[in-house]
C-alpha cells in the first residue's frame, strides 16, 4: 500500500482561525498607508494589477476593502506576504500552530503539504516562525495556493494539486485532504481525494457536518 500523502489547510486547522483575523490582517492593515505609497519596484509592480485608479486614496480604499470583506484576490495575497515578511523578521507575529499539528507534520515529513488562499510566501513564513523558536518548513514537502493550482472550492484545484506532487487520478484515494471548510472537502472529494474535517476551538459551525469524517486532534490520525 502506498504511504499517505496528506495536505493540509492553514486556517482552523492547524492554527487557531483568529490568527488570520486577528493578528495577520490588523497587521497588514496597519502598514496600508505606507504600501500604497511605496517606493519599492516589487510592491508597485503588484499595486499597479489592482483595477483601480493609482492615486493612495483608491488604492488604499480598494485594499481595505479587499482585507474587511476577505476576498481572494491573488494580488491582495502576494501584497499580504511581503508585508507579514517584516512582521515575523521583527518578531511582532509568531504562528500559534497547534502543539498536535507540530507534531503530526514532523511525524509525517516530505508527506505533508500546504494548500491556503494566502500566497506560498506568506506560508513560508508562517511554518518558518512557529511560536517557540520552531521552523517547519523543513518538514513539509510544498506548498499551493490560488495563483499557483487555483480556488480552493474548485475540484480542478485539486486536480492541478495531484499533477504536481506525482499522484495519479486513479491513486487520488492515497492523499488525504483536511479542511475546516466543508465546500473544500467537496472539491477534493469530486476528484477522488479522501477528506478530514477539522473541528477546532473557535471554528464556525459546518452545514450537515454529520456526512463528513472530523479530526478534532492529529494525535488520533
Amino acid at each position: 500500500m502506498s504511504q499517505l500523502k496528506y495536505i493540509l489547510d492553514i486556517e482552523g486547522t492547524v492554527c487557531p482561525i483568529s490568527f488570520v483575523k486577528e493578528t495577520l490582517f490588523p497587521f497588514f492593515l496597519k502598514h496600508v498607508d505606507s504600501v500604497v505609497k511605496t517606493e519599492d519596484p516589487s510592491l508597485q509592480a503588484l499595486l499597479k494589477q489592482f483595477p483601480v485608479s493609482q492615486d493612495p486614496v483608491s488604492l488604499k480604499q480598494h485594499i481595505e476593502s479587499l482585507v474587511n470583506n476577505d476576498i481572494k484576490d491573488s494580488v491582495l495575497k502576494q501584497l499580504q506576504g511581503h508585508i507579514w515578511e517584516q512582521g515575523y523578521k521583527s518578531g511582532e507575529i509568531k504562528s500559534p500552530i497547534y502543539p498536535d499539528a507540530i507534531e503530526f507534520i514532523k511525524k509525517h515529513e516530505s508527506n505533508v503539504y500546504i494548500y491556503s488562499s494566502g500566497s506560498v510566501k506568506a506560508q513560508v513564513l508562517l511554518f518558518q516562525n512557529v511560536e517557540g523558536g520552531i521552523d517547519l518548513t523543513k518538514y513539509i514537502a510544498g506548498y499551493f495556493d490560488i495563483n499557483t493550482s487555483g480556488k480552493k472550492t474548485e475540484a480542478q484545484s485539486y486536480a492541478n494539486i495531484l499533477k504536481s506532487i506525482g499522484v495519479a487520478p486513479e491513486s487520488a484515494s492515497d492523499v488525504v485532504f483536511i479542511s475546516d471548510n466543508h465546500l473544500e472537502l467537496d472539491a477534493a472529494n469530486q476528484v477522488g481525494v479522501k477528506t478530514l474535517l477539522a473541528i477546532r476551538p473557535g471554528n464556525n459551525p459546518v452545514p450537515d457536518a454529520e456526512k463528513y469524517t472530523s479530526v478534532t486532534d492529529f494525535s488520533s490520525l
